[in-house]
């Protein structure tokens, strides 16, 4: 190879060199597709070997950032996006954690079920979305940032189930169904976390009663017992 031609290669090879930039000593960096299919090549050109398609909303992890391709990872899978159809854009909108399942909605490091648990938050959370995505959503809660799921988030809180009484009202456990005990649970709802079965005859103390759940105080603690378990 003459110096020459060694002059006009090398250049070449620095500009290809540099459309890529390794996001190394960093946490991971994800995004969603957008503007519908986006096809997950090879290498990055639109002539190389698709891999497979993702629709909008897909997290997408990116492992080199460039102006008009991404290396990216996506379900198992490594290759090449191109950048336009990539966002990593913020909506600011707020929403409201939604489940009941007595244990709060897990706030991740990243949006996968085998990603780190950062810390979990209750019903009617107020989060702020930074991003959306189809089945996670990257969030923002008290300074924390990290992901959530986006089936049990929210445009608004949840509906009350209880109302407060002017006054606390003794009442008695009963089961409806014959049982010998009732359940004495976190949160109201069939599939909350159970804090104790109480047997049937167990004085409770009534703080707001609703057509199906009754917030209640046993033993100096609070929690939810199904108003059709309670004899007034």
């Amino acid at each position: 190879m003459n110096k020459r031609t060694s002059s006009r290669i090398l250049p070449a090879l620095l500009a290809a060199s540099l459309c890529l930039t390794p996001l190394a000593g960093s946490a991971s960096e994800y995004a969603t597709v957008k503007g519908g299919g986006l096809n997950l090549r090879e290498t990055a050109s639109l002539q190389a070997k698709v891999l497979g398609q993702y629709w909008t909303g897909t997290w997408i992890e990116i492992v080199e950032s460039g102006d008009e391709w991404c290396k990216v990872k996506v379900n198992g899978k490594e290759g090449y996006m191109m950048t336009k159809y990539l966002n990593t854009g913020a909506s600011g909108s707020t929403m409201y954690v939604r489940t009941n399942t007595g244990i709060g909605l897990n706030l991740r490091a990243a949006p996968s079920l085998d990603a780190e648990i950062l810390t979990s938050f209750p019903i009617d959370t107020a989060v702020t979305v930074v991003q959306k995505g189809s089945a996670w959503h990257k969030v923002k809660v008290e300074e924390k940032e990290g992901y959530m799921s986006s089936k049990f988030l929210a445009a608004a809180k949840a509906p009350a189930y209880t109302k407060p009484l002017e006054s606390p009202v003794k009442a008695t456990m009963k089961n409806i169904n014959g049982g010998s005990v009732v359940n004495f649970r976190q949160y109201p709802g069939m599939k909350t976390k159970i804090i104790k079965a109480y047997p049937v005859g167990t004085e409770v103390t009534v703080l707001e009663k609703g057509v199906n759940w009754s917030k209640v105080e046993i033993d100096g603690q609070q929690g939810y017992v199904s108003t059709y378990m309670l004899k007034f």
